[in-house]
């Protein structure tokens, strides 16, 4: 029973073992990453790295089998959206509280809920405008960074992830995370610097709440 219970991620464990302030430090830090990137994108300085990931993707939509990607891509848009993964949330919620984590519950609702309502206002620091290299493929209005669809999935399934010791359901949510953020790039609608905004939004949101992350009691058995 010791071995297995070893090969089981322990993210609540680890973070627990982080102090306070290393926690608050980690989060400052990727919250100044978003700003940094934020504020040098309209400089170009990130313009040959986020043109060169577009001219691939220009080259690959003509591959073979490119609307099968397409069509996971615009899955993965309505998944995303704010409304799709509050609703997945609350999905979870209800087999949480079955299990009777009424704590985890709230921790997960907080987390999908809360990046729904911060990203919009991030977006209205920068205002950045969408790419302009390819033609997108799904209609989209709100500005580019960080993108919402990213940092939205990584507070979701972040939080799954946190909330859960099974490595199948850690290697969905990882799957999720970096499936979605792809899918931005591939629909024209994101550079991939907004989707590494996104991701540090993201997560900086979840190391924020770990302060108050709720411990299962498999977490508290030894």
């Amino acid at each position: 029973m010791g071995a297995r219970s070893t090969s089981r991620p322990d993210w609540p464990g680890a973070l627990a073992r982080l102090s306070v302030r290393r926690r608050l430090l980690l989060a400052l830090a990727l919250a100044a990453l978003v700003a940094a990137i934020g504020l040098v994108q309209p400089l170009g300085l990130l313009a040959p790295v986020d043109r060169l990931a577009m001219k691939i993707v220009a080259h690959l939509r003509w591959w073979p089998g490119a609307e099968y990607a397409t069509g996971v891509a615009r899955l993965l848009d309505r998944v995303g959206e704010g409304g799709a993964r509050i609703a997945i949330a609350c999905l979870v919620a209800l087999f949480l509280a079955y299990a009777g984590r009424p704590g985890a519950v709230l921790w997960l609702l907080v987390a999908t809920a809360g990046m729904a309502l911060i990203n919009p206002l991030v977006k209205l620091l920068f205002l950045a405008p969408r790419p302009d290299m390819l033609d997108p493929l799904i209609a989209v209005s709100s500005s580019s960074f960080p993108s919402g669809h990213a940092a939205g999935t990584m507070a979701l399934y972040g939080a799954l992830a946190l909330l859960s010791r099974s490595l199948t359901l850690w290697l969905i949510c990882v799957a999720m995370i970096a499936a979605t953020g792809a899918s931005r790039v591939w629909l024209g609608v994101h550079w991939p610097s907004d989707v590494i905004g996104g991701w540090a939004e993201g997560a900086a949101w979840l190391l924020v709440l770990s302060l108050w992350l709720p411990r299962s009691e498999s977490t508290h058995k030894r």
